[in-house]
């Protein structure tokens, strides 16, 4: 598992259409497990996530036409993605997601400490939509973050400097 050990060892860059095979890799690793857990079969939940991913690369090109989508990398390594379009009253973190050997690292919580630095900055909310099921929404709730409201399958989150 990776350990951060210095700051320097993350960095962004573009993502561009020759990733479009990692970040199919990236979107299936973050979610699946609650599908198994309802007992479907591998190919079955593989056929569902590739339509999952290709309805939300849909809704990205379409709400989020301005968003930076960039590529996470660990020591010049890719291993995660992060969206994050900029707004005249608002930051919002579109997407945050890491490789399974990239989690618990401190990396995610590095991301999005830097996002909250800006909007502090900027004096704009940060704010994110998140499966209520993710793993991620406690590290949110640990970095200040308040549910704002919800749906069937989302939390939306805020941060305020």
């Amino acid at each position: 598992m990776t350990q951060i050990r210095d700051r320097n060892s993350i960095s962004l860059r573009p993502a561009t259409t020759e990733d479009e095979e990692f970040l199919l890799e990236v979107f299936k690793s973050s979610r699946g497990d609650d599908l198994r857990g309802l007992g479907w079969d591998e190919e079955r939940i593989q056929e569902f996530l590739d339509m999952q991913y290709e309805a939300q690369q849909r809704l990205y090109q379409s709400d989020y036409q301005q968003a930076d989508d960039q590529i996470v990398l660990w020591e010049g390594n890719s291993a995660g993605r992060l969206i994050v379009e900029r707004r005249d009253h608002e930051i919002c973190c579109v997407d945050v997601a890491l490789l399974p050997e990239h989690r618990n690292a401190g990396i995610g919580a590095f991301l999005i400490r830097s996002l909250q630095d800006e909007a502090q900055l900027a004096d704009k909310p940060l704010r994110l939509r998140v499966i209520r099921l993710s793993r991620a929404v406690s590290l949110f709730e640990r970095l200040g973050f308040v549910r704002t409201s919800e749906t069937g399958t989302h939390f939306q989150m805020e941060w305020r400097g």
